[in-house]
């Protein structure tokens, strides 16, 4: 609920004014049911698991979940985004919450993202050939009556009015389902006949595939429809033949799809990855890009090309060598023999780069289990109550800094954003934030990014993402008291990440529902914690102080410097002293 209501508050108005009393029943009933739970401690007289008199907010949230998948929602959360672009003012992160919650709406309403973002973006440019798209959509044309469609480059004169109208009208209409099938190449891969299905996935040999493109007439019924049409975009040249080429071909039935390509893919590579694991093998490697149809109809064909061999390792620019021998003089001294925290911590540290491959869901419980280690070595005591004890500081302080300097940096490496009169500043610019030192060693300049700030947002077009980014940061360290408000809605996302991290290790360790999404909100979250309380405790390990004192300093610094921040005399003084 804390988390329900934490995005609520980042709702725009036209989304809370929408959902209305739905979400107020929901807060209002979890609130009254929670109240009671906690007073009796227990639920006692329960009909069915809840209190008498008490409505199971169950149906409460399951009505809202539904009112989220109707056209006036995402339409609502469409034009919440419209005025947050429209109005400069808006900061980045919450012009970023508008656009994840509509697209977040239109994929659980079943709505392709790809297709409708192309569309939506292709209409808002004013291109003719995605507005006749969209008008075909929505039902104002037939496709089919369409006698020339309307070159990319081409303009369809709408005013913007015009052009939001029109978006707003694709984003409430709700498209017939359509019959999808996506084609996929296997490279490396071979069949010893033309073709053959396994479920919905058909196999065939690449020169199948590009002799039945085209093929029609009587005894043609087997060649997939979307192969037939002589009219569509798919010609013979455009089909790969390499040698040990295998397409598979997967028919997603009738329906609507908030994303039909990755549900494709997903049985492509299910089915391959099934017979690779009985054979061993290393073949059938996934090619890039793939054939979209919709009954019958192909709409979309990125490039279907082979994966990129993987680079070539390169000695000399590698740093690790360089970092071993940093090592040499701490590291060396302490391995005859190791000693037992140190042989631990080595092996943790082991483990944990070894999982970094792994999925986020296991990750994020092998995450958790090295925090609860550090906190067991440091000195006991609730993992979760020792990462906000010890580290909630020093995380809010890494967070500003780290900000600050990735979109000062990024704003300085796009000279083809601003116009020409400013890049050779820029350019310097760069040069004062960046020094780098060779083999992907480099030292960044904080001041000099907090000082480069006002420059880089007065050079970058006020409407463009970078601009916005810069701007809010600019907002925010504006001066000591904005810098302090930043710390504090750091303090409560800080909260809102632990109690969740919380809750779904939980779930994950003991077979409760968590769900990928969930996870994902909380992955780089808890690989950053174990990668900070592991580096900490072996830094300490290896120069003598011991972890528990390295932790001590780590947490009496980051207090120290949150408690300065009021007292400082400017932002750079609270910043960097």
């Amino acid at each position: 609920m804390e988390d329900l209501r934490l995005a609520a508050g980042r709702c725009g108005q036209h989304l809370r004014t929408e959902l209305g009393q739905d979400l107020l029943d929901v807060d209002d009933q979890s609130r009254r049911l929670i109240a009671i739970v906690s007073q009796k401690g227990k639920v006692d007289g329960a009909v069915g698991g809840w209190l008498a008199g008490v409505p199971a907010p169950k149906a409460t949230v399951e009505k809202l979940l539904a009112r989220l998948t109707e056209p006036a929602v995402a339409v609502a959360a469409w034009r919440d985004l419209v005025d947050a672009c429209q109005t400069s003012g808006t900061s980045a992160d919450d012009l970023g919450s508008r656009r994840d919650l509509f697209r977040a709406l239109l994929s659980r309403a079943e709505i392709s993202l790809r297709i409708t973002g192309r569309t939506l973006t292709g209409v808002l440019h004013d291109s003719a050939a995605f507005v006749t798209e969209a008008r075909v959509h929505i039902g104002d044309l037939d496709r089919d009556d369409v006698a020339t469609w309307p070159g990319l480059d081409e303009a369809a004169g709408l005013d913007e009015a015009a052009r939001l109208a029109l978006c707003e009208q694709l984003i409430a209409s709700r498209a017939q389902g359509g019959h999808h099938v996506v084609w996929f190449a296997f490279g490396q891969a071979h069949i010893d006949t033309s073709y053959f299905a396994v479920g919905p996935v058909t196999f065939y040999c690449a020169p199948m595939m590009q002799a039945m493109i085209g093929m029609t007439g009587p005894g043609k019924e087997w060649v997939p429809a979307e192969l037939r049409r002589t009219d569509g975009w798919l010609r013979p040249k455009d089909i790969p033949t390499d040698d040990d080429l295998v397409f598979a071909r997967v028919d997603l039935g009738q329906g609507r799809f908030a994303d039909p390509i990755r549900r494709a893919t997903d049985l492509a590579h299910a089915t391959v990855a099934v017979a690779k694991f009985e054979t061993g093998t290393r073949n059938w490697t996934p090619w890039s890009g793939y054939i979209h149809a919709v009954d019958g109809r192909v709409t979309g064909m990125p490039l279907l090309s082979a994966p990129k061999p993987e680079p070539e390792l390169v000695p000399h620019e590698d740093p690790t060598g360089d970092v071993l021998e940093d090592l040499s003089a701490t590291l060396g001294a302490r391995l005859s023999p190791v000693p037992e925290e140190l042989h631990e911590v080595i092996n943790l540290m082991r483990w944990w780069q070894e999982a970094g491959e792994q999925s986020n869901l296991p990750r994020v419980v092998l995450d958790v289990r090295v925090v609860e280690w550090v906190a067991s070595l440091v000195g006991g005591g609730k993992w979760y109550e020792f990462l906000t004890c010890t580290w909630q500081q020093q995380w809010i302080r890494s967070r500003i800094r780290a900000h600050l300097f990735n979109t000062c940096i990024e704003a300085a490496g796009e000279p083809h954003a601003v116009a020409p009169e400013h890049r050779a500043q820029m350019t310097s610019l760069r040069g004062k934030l960046q020094v780098n030192h060779g083999r992907g060693a480099y030292t960044s300049h904080l001041d000099h990014a907090l000082a480069a700030l006002p420059g880089l947002r007065s050079m970058h077009p006020v409407h463009t993402r970078t601009s916005r980014r810069l701007t809010t940061l600019a907002d925010r360290l504006a001066t000591t008291a904005t810098l302090e408000q930043w710390c504090s809605q750091l303090e409560v996302d800080w909260t809102s990440q632990v109690d969740r991290l919380q809750r779904l290790r939980n779930a994950l360790a003991h077979g409760g529902p968590a769900s990928s999404d969930a996870v994902d909100t909380v992955a780089s979250f808890g690989r950053d914690l174990a990668r900070m309380t592991l580096r900490v405790t072996l830094t300490g390990l290896l120069d003598g102080r011991g972890s528990v004192i390295a932790h001590e300093e780590i947490k009496t610094a980051a207090d120290a410097w949150r408690a300065g921040i009021p007292l400082a005399p400017d932002v750079a003084t609270a910043l960097f002293a």
